[in-house]
């Protein structure tokens, strides 16, 4: 084999190996929250090559959570301010689970008591994406009055776990653009031999 198709195979190498791969873990949760009063929220920050995801989380409910009833109380989660999923569910307080938005087909399984499963396939943009999970408990609900906050001492929420997995963010140019540099350097000099 020759200096040229050598150095050809090197390349193909360097820049397969720096290409970007699907199924990178791109955010996890540390620990699980502690109980969250209702009308608060849990932001997180990651970085991602543009592409195919997917958002898992476990949601706990703590003493009384509510589903669709006097005493909803609404889950939201956004993906760069655009909400990927709501709903209520019973967990504790009574009520009716209801899917308010799911444009992305969400699965919602129940793994435990006053526990819920929930996938969310996502399109992840390029560099840094910003996922925000919050709870609401309204004063008013499609026309109807609501209890509204009830309180920690009544009723809260958590994330027992979280991920995102999706593409993994493209290297900067700059180390492949020297690595192509230099192969044409040395293909030069041997060349020049």
């Amino acid at each position: 084999m020759t200096l040229q198709p050598r150095l050809s195979l090197l390349a193909a190498a360097s820049l397969l190996a720096a290409a970007p791969t699907w199924g990178a873990t791109l955010f996890t949760l540390p620990a699980p929250t502690a109980a969250l009063e209702t009308n608060t929220s849990v932001p997180a920050s990651f970085s991602a090559g543009a592409g195919a995801g997917v958002v898992s989380f476990t949601l706990a409910g703590y003493a009384t959570l509510d589903g669709d009833n006097f005493f909803i109380d609404i889950l939201h989660v956004r993906l760069n301010g655009t909400e990927i999923l709501s709903g209520t569910w019973d967990l504790g307080g009574g009520g009716v689970n209801r899917v308010l938005v799911d444009p992305n087909g969400a699965t919602i399984n129940s793994v435990g008591s006053q526990q819920l499963g929930i996938s969310i396939p996502v399109n992840l943009v390029a560099g840094s994406n910003q996922l925000v999970f919050s709870y609401e408990s309204p004063n008013s609900f499609e026309g109807t009055d609501r209890a509204g906050l009830q309180g920690l001492g009544d009723e809260g929420w958590g994330l027992n776990a979280v991920n995102v997995s999706g593409v993994a963010p493209v290297p900067e140019p700059a180390p492949g653009a020297l690595l192509l540099a230099g192969l044409a350097v040395q293909g030069w000099r041997a060349r020049r031999r």
